[in-house]
């Protein structure tokens, strides 16, 4: 057998690979958004590590409304208008939503959301229960990989982290609970004394 026959069928056999390692992991992402999906409204409490800062915070997602508490800061949405809350400096910046965004910190609406073609994605690591995706968005302007765990027996997302360069952003989701009451919704009234900054 000729070396070019060889190289012929391990590039074969790769091919086939790759596009088994990709239909499972498509498999495993609609895995997660039906996990998410079924919960509805739901609540999320989560740490997050970013290099030596580490803390802890929680969401509440409902439809495209969500607010966010993490230290002194909270964020608000209801689908167009986000409300960004900083305690420590008594300031509240407004902005339109970016309703695209897949990330937890911005907008957890969408932040398990990589069914389709938008996004690349293939099997990274296997280790017991827990399965590893790497994904990469199709579009080129959006640069870093974002790296989701999931438990393979339930879909339940775990752990999710955005890495660019040499920076990267772990969040682990510690809880996910159905929510039975509507999200809190941004009140000006109780930010009266705060400066308002408009970005829109």
């Amino acid at each position: 057998m000729s070396m070019r026959s060889i190289f012929v069928i391990i590039f074969s056999l790769l091919s086939i690979m790759t596009a088994s390692a990709d239909e499972r992991s498509q498999a495993v992402l609609r895995g997660v958004a039906e996990y998410v999906r079924t919960l509805g409204s739901y609540d999320a409490t989560f740490t997050v590590a970013a290099g030596d800062l580490q803390t802890q915070g929680h969401y509440s997602v409902a439809g495209d409304n969500y607010h966010i508490v993490v230290d002194q800061a909270e964020v608000y949405a209801d689908g167009k208008v986000r409300y960004e809350v900083d305690h420590d400096l008594e300031e509240v910046n407004i902005d339109e939503m970016d309703i695209a965004s897949r990330n937890i910190l911005d907008n957890p609406t969408r932040c398990f959301d990589f069914v389709g073609d938008e996004y690349a994605s293939m099997i990274y690591t296997e280790i017991g229960n827990e399965l590893t995706l790497v994904m990469r968005a199709n579009d080129t302007t959006i640069e870093g990989d974002i790296y989701l765990t999931v438990d393979k027996n339930t879909s339940r997302p775990r752990k999710i982290v955005y890495v660019l360069y040499d920076d990267s952003i772990e969040v682990i989701i510690t809880s996910l609970v159905r929510r039975t009451t509507e999200v809190e919704k941004y009140n000006a009234s109780k930010y009266r004394d705060y400066e308002v900054i408009d970005f829109r």
